[in-house]
């Protein structure tokens, strides 16, 4: 038989498109089928047609797109965990969605023992704040980065930095599956929003340059909490404590030229820094 329009190919185990690829499996579930490309098929999405860079398949009467390409048209987020060889498709959600109810509702916390940390959960690892008090809090920021959808759920306010928790109590109503902590990753100045190697390097070095300092004949000890990238350029939200009291650095990085760098890479130092005492008493306005 001559075929034209389709072309005939080999699909080793579940068509997942050019998200994973078959060699991490085991040789013994392994399946060799037939199948077609269609690329003649069109694939509308909300009503309007995409073009998706792998061609659907065909076999046995049955249509296969790749996850992870659809996954994005559909505003979902695909991630695959190799050690359970499990593909997670998780909806969205916005982190411009504001929190439910007014400041009236929100029960206060102040920071008492912060501590970053990486939670695995529905196969990706995140990095998080968590401030313990009479229980563990969860900052939103980063539930919202996660996809965990915290409508219903009764939120506080931290008293210094304003930001909004949720307790880990309340989340039990919504976890998919319960976070665990990821001991894959050894790194104890967690920055969040920032992918870059070079400013996240810049970030790290200027941390631990002022770990430990000497002022007018007193002794600094500084304790990162975390690093948050902001949404203006080069600019980060810097929490810490420093001889037993939290502080806020917002910090700017600003890119160098160094005839050193073979590389020929951007490279980047913090080029400013302004700390605010965020444990001072806030007058109510």
């Amino acid at each position: 038989m001559r075929m034209t329009k389709w072309s005939k190919v080999a699909v080793i185990g579940t068509i997942m498109g050019t998200c994973f690829t078959a060699g991490v499996y085991a040789q013994d579930v392994l399946e060799r089928v037939d199948a077609y490309l269609r690329s003649d098929f069109k694939v509308m999405v909300d009503g309007k047609q995409v073009n998706m860079a792998n061609p659907p398949l065909i076999y046995n009467n049955t249509s296969y797109l790749p996850v992870k390409e659809l996954g994005g048209y559909l505003g979902a987020a695909v991630n695959w965990q190799d050690s359970t060889k499990t593909i997670y498709i998780n909806p969205r959600i916005s982190t411009q969605q504001p929190a439910e109810g007014n400041e009236t509702n929100y029960t206060e916390i102040v920071l008492q023992y912060p501590y970053p940390q990486y939670l695995d959960y529905l196969g990706r690892t995140y990095p998080i704040l968590v401030n313990m008090t009479d229980q563990y809090y969860y900052r939103l920021k980063d539930l919202d980065r996660m996809g965990v959808s915290t409508a219903g759920l009764r939120k506080a306010k931290e008293k210094y930095t304003e930001e909004i928790y949720v307790s880990e109590q309340e989340l039990k109503k919504n976890w998919k599956e319960t976070p665990q902590i990821s001991y894959m990753i050894n790194e104890p100045i967690v920055i969040t929003g920032e992918e870059d190697p070079a400013k996240l390097k810049a970030l790290r070095e200027y941390v631990k340059n002022f770990r430990y300092y000497e002022l007018n004949q007193v002794a600094y000890m500084t304790n990162p909490v975390i690093i948050d990238a902001l949404p203006e350029l080069n600019t980060y939200s810097y929490i810490l404590s420093e001889n037993r009291h939290f502080y806020r650095t917002t910090l700017k990085l600003t890119q160098t030229n160094d005839n050193n760098n073979i590389n020929d890479k951007p490279m980047y130092v913090v080029g400013s820094s302004s700390k605010e005492d965020i444990e001072v008493t806030r007058v109510n306005k």
